[in-house]
C-alpha cells in the first residue's frame, strides 16, 4: 500500500493539516503460506496539529524473522474456578 498526499489535506476542519508530500508505504509478505505480515513500513509526514505544532517525521521499519508458536486455552464455567487457599 502506498499512500500520498498530492495536494494539502484538512482532517476534522483545524484538527491536523497534512501538507502534500506526506508519504505512508506499507509492503507486506505472505508467512508459512498461511498469514500476510508487514514487511516494511515508510512514513513521511509534514503536518500542522490543531493549528499549534508543526511535526516533521521521517520514520522506517523492518519487520523479520516472525516465528510460528502455539499455545492452548481453554473455556471454564464459573463452578470450575476455584479460590487459592
Amino acid at each position: 500500500m502506498d499512500v500520498e498526499c498530492l495536494d494539502t489535506v484538512s482532517w476534522g476542519l483545524f484538527l491536523a493539516r497534512f501538507h502534500k508530500g506526506s508519504r505512508f508505504v506499507l509492503e507486506q509478505t505472505r508467512v508459512n503460506d498461511e498469514v500476510w505480515l508487514p514487511r516494511q513500513l515508510a512514513v513521511k509526514v509534514d503536518v500542522r496539529l490543531a493549528l499549534l505544532k508543526d511535526f516533521n517525521v521521517d520514520i522506517e521499519q523492518t519487520f523479520r524473522d516472525y516465528k510460528k508458536f502455539r499455545s492452548s486455552s481453554k473455556i471454564v464455567s464459573v463452578g470450575e474456578v476455584q479460590e487459592p487457599k
